[in-house]
């Protein structure tokens, strides 16, 4: 089909005198496999351009569901699988679709909406790819998630605090936020062969422990808690059953004569599937029995996913990707996960027990994002460059806590 400039709604040549220069970008993972992702996670960020010739602080109202999926300024586009030829546009159901609606909205500072922008600032958002443009996703398909322009209605010069409270109206000459960027996305394909050429894999580790912590490294700690019943009905778009978790990670200590020190972290161990080497697993216990089973993944799964892996260079000080993450001692990060993996013939009455194993991170480092400007690391899932995090010690997560559910009708 050829490129896709004729998807482009706004360009720069479209931004009007008197107006910010803003751009927005696209972020998420290259691979998805639908026989265990329930979702798409994408970061949508706006940049002022650092040279604006207006130097004067603006504010805006972006709503990225209305906004960025209701234009639709996004557009799913098919592609060839090596992204050189486009095969046209994916048609989503705008029936699942939230409208833009312009209509004068009051400043609120805790709204996440309202942001404020000065030359060189970017905000963002991280939010799930709505199920009407996931539930068009194939196996073995190959997609551009592309940013096909739009129009910032809502807007104005001066800072939030100058704005809190007051109503906020559509601005002329409208913010234009020029199309063209995308991120590239490959659906898994499946192999009915590929089980056969995999061994099977030893049985998981025990359990990592506090003992284990090394001298002269941060204590870190993580804890877990859920609901008591997973319902059977509580299912993603795919019709699987889901389970919302909430992990705690605190730093506890610094080492000795290191007190108040921060550190940054690489955080994939946390974000990452179900991993029989470390991480998150999830054990059940069918109606009756008594002993608990390792929910395994699918051999299939782990064997795509680093198949298709590169090591990237990625700056640690910008965190571009929110793949980093910093503390303080006595800080602490929360995050969710969802367990998907349960078993297929999962039923009312059936036990399950969910803990984070513990392991070691495989980079970490003295200092905040301020400090690591210049901090360049090699990312293949894992921080494989350096390969022996700088001569630091380990930094060891010891296992969680246990939590335990039932399923429920």
């Amino acid at each position: 089909m050829g490129q896709l400039s004729s998807f482009v709604r706004s360009s720069g040549a479209d931004t009007s005198l008197g107006t910010p220069r803003l751009t927005l970008t696209l972020e998420g993972k290259p691979f998805l496999d639908l026989d265990s992702d329930t979702s798409y996670s994408l970061v949508i960020k706006i940049t002022r351009d650092e040279d604006d010739s207006q130097t004067q602080p603006c504010i805006i109202h972006w709503d990225p569901i209305e906004d960025a999926f209701g234009q639709p300024g996004i557009m799913l586009v098919r592609s060839n699988y090596d992204f050189t030829e486009d095969r046209g546009p994916v048609q989503v159901d705008s029936n699942q679709l939230r409208e833009k609606s312009l209509h004068p909205r009051k400043v609120s500072l805790s709204d996440p909406c309202f942001k404020q922008l000065y030359p060189g600032s970017s905000v963002f958002w991280e939010l799930d790819l709505p199920p009407a443009y996931f539930d068009s996703f194939q196996p073995g398909g190959d997609y551009r998630i592309r940013w096909v322009g739009g129009r910032i209605s809502l807007w104005d010069w001066g800072t939030l605090a100058q704005h809190n409270g007051r109503m906020l109206g559509p601005k002329s000459p409208a913010v234009v936020l020029p199309g063209g960027p995308e991120q590239l996305l490959t659906i898994n394909d499946v192999e009915t062969d590929i089980e056969e050429e995999i061994p099977l894999l030893p049985p998981s580790p025990a359990p990592v422990f506090a003992s284990a912590r090394m001298s002269g490294a941060p204590v870190f700690s993580l804890t877990i808690a859920g609901p008591a019943t997973l319902s059977m009905r509580d299912r993603n778009s795919r019709g699987g059953l889901r389970y919302p978790v909430t992990m705690t990670l605190s730093y506890d200590a610094a080492p000795d004569g290191l007190d108040g020190k921060p550190v940054t972290f690489h955080t994939y161990i946390f974000k990452n599937i179900d991993d029989r080497q470390g991480g998150f697993r999830l054990y059940f216990r069918k109606q009756g029995d008594d002993d608990w089973t390792s929910q395994e993944l699918p051999v299939i799964f782990t064997h795509h996913m680093y198949r298709f892996s590169e090591c990237i260079p990625v700056n640690v000080g910008r965190n571009d990707k929110y793949e980093f993450a910093a503390l303080v001692p006595g800080e602490s990060w929360s995050f969710t996960r969802e367990v998907t993996h349960f078993p297929k013939d999962a039923a009312p009455g059936d036990e399950f027990r969910y803990r984070f194993k513990g392991t070691q991170l495989d980079w970490w480092d003295w200092g905040h994002f301020r400090d690591h400007e210049n901090t360049v690391v090699g990312i293949e899932y894992k921080v494989r460059d350096p390969k022996d995090n700088g001569g630091r010690p380990a930094l060891v997560v010891p296992a969680s806590n246990w939590v335990e559910f039932t399923v429920a009708e």
